[in-house]
């Protein structure tokens, strides 16, 4: 693959379900890449069309380019783009070459993982810390979770092997699924902008091909969220879509966030009124406990929402609320107390016991 052909495949994988003008495209380049020149793209997005590698629409005077996933061989090419990424971010870091390597290994012994990708990795390894997206083999049977608590354990272990901070989201097929068909912004359709798959490129890729054949209008979302950010607007209209609607509070139509974003940017806020929110909107709907325990440690709020949990348990039995517990205990997190008979009241008032 040369250079140019890598390049723009990498701009709009990470852009994915967007189109770009090849004018937007060079200078996407030009930022992510350090060079790019128009009649250059132009001349290669021309030669990769007749290939049906991407496709090319008219709109006025402008063309607008995206990949061609009806092409076989894209999700091939793309596989070399990712294996390239990797070989040009490692060869220069052995360090974590050996703790990659004893990842795979570690994992394929337990034979349910499909992909791992990086989040981020340059900007995280300053911080001596990696942000991992795990996409498991199997998808809803019922030892699923026994897996997914065996992928942390050793994850867990290799944290302390290699004094490295490990932040994992660990999803199956239908997890993977449903939060890149949503209509709320979430993680996963954050992570293409800046990620880099080390294991099973191909796999992944086949998988998005297979969304894309489906009707599946998969779009990436190129800021990363702060939840901490949210709008007191986006909070508030939110918060009422997930149930609970403040007293005197003026609900306006703004951005939908899931609810593992909106849970983590109430424990953030420290407000004590928000943060018993979290146990009714947490009862009146469902979540994704492998999601929240990644935001929760990325943000660092596991142990407040932990204290959380333990007393939602109490209250309401929940399957979700209990594997997240689990999970949560599985690293060794502990728990911040919070005051379980003001939360049981704020519950019952809201009709969420």
């Amino acid at each position: 693959m040369d250079a140019a052909t890598f390049r723009i495949l990498d701009v709009l994988a990470s852009g994915l379900g967007k189109t770009f003008s090849i004018n937007q495209l060079t200078m996407r380049i030009k930022e992510t890449h350090g060079t790019a020149y128009y009649a250059n793209i132009y001349k290669k997005l021309h030669d990769l069309e007749k290939q049906q590698i991407v496709k090319l629409a008219k709109l006025g005077k402008s063309s607008l380019t995206s990949l061609n996933f009806e092409n076989y061989l894209l999700t091939d090419l793309l596989t070399e783009m990712e294996i390239r990424k990797k070989i040009s971010f490692l060869k220069i870091r052995t360090n974590l070459q050996m703790f990659l390597q004893d990842l795979d290994k570690q994992l394929g012994d337990l034979c349910p993982v499909k992909t791992i990708g990086s989040i981020n990795p340059k900007k995280n390894l300053k911080l001596n810390k990696i942000e991992l997206f795990i996409l498991q083999q199997k998808d809803g049977e019922e030892n699923i979770q026994t897996e997914t608590n065996s992928i942390y354990s050793k994850l867990l272990k290799l944290e302390n092997k290699y004094n490295l901070k490990i932040n994992s989201l660990v999803l199956d097929k239908q997890e993977f699924s449903s939060f890149l068909k949503s209509d709320e912004i979430n993680p996963l359709k954050e992570f293409f902008s800046n990620m880099i798959i080390f294991l099973g490129p191909q796999n992944f890729w086949n998988e998005i091909r297979e969304f894309v054949e489906k009707g599946i209008n998969i779009q990436a979302i190129e800021e990363e969220t702060r939840p901490f950010d949210i709008t007191e607007d986006d909070l508030i209209y939110n918060l009422a879509r997930f149930g609970y609607t403040e007293f005197g509070s003026n609900v306006r139509q703004a951005n939908k966030y899931c609810i593992e974003y909106i849970i983590v940017s109430l424990l953030m806020s420290g407000d004590a009124r928000r943060i018993e929110a979290i146990p009714i909107i947490i009862a009146k709907n469902g979540f994704s406990s492998n999601l929240l325990v990644f935001l929760s440690q990325k943000f660092g709020q596991a142990e407040k929402l932990m204290g959380l949990l333990k007393i939602l348990e109490k209250i309401k039995q929940m399957e979700e609320v209990s594997k997240t517990i689990r999970l949560l205990e599985i690293l060794n997190v502990n728990e911040i107390e919070s005051d379980e008979e003001a939360i049981l009241q704020k519950m019952r008032l809201y009709n969420a016991v």
